[in-house]
């Protein structure tokens, strides 16, 4: 299996944040892994203010065999957010592949 690469960006985080982070995408990235060989995940973290709590906005895109899947979560929890997209980027990439068994 080819390893592909996982890009990051507006992932402006502490180090403990960072950690957990990092902890979920690993997480998701063996379980894609397990599954397909993927060339790519991205994910995008948008922060906006709401009052005294940020809301934050991930999107993400998950690429295998020139097909791109993608999700986007809004959240007020910022690990939350990051594993609904994987979770979503993976379950979509599991059903892809059982439709296209199926054909």
């Amino acid at each position: 299996m080819t390893n592909g690469k996982i890009f990051l960006s507006g992932f402006e985080l502490d180090a403990a944040e960072k950690a957990i982070v990092g902890n979920i995408i690993n997480n998701y990235k063996h379980k894609i892994e397990e599954r397909a060989d993927y060339e790519y995940i991205k994910l995008r973290l948008k922060k906006s203010r709401r009052g005294k709590a940020y809301l934050h906005e991930v999107k993400g895109s998950l690429k295998i065999d020139n097909k791109t899947f993608n999700s986007k979560i809004a959240d007020y929890n910022l690990f939350s957010a990051v594993a609904e997209v994987m979770e979503k980027l993976m379950n979509e990439m599991i059903h892809k592949m059982r439709t296209r068994r199926q054909e």
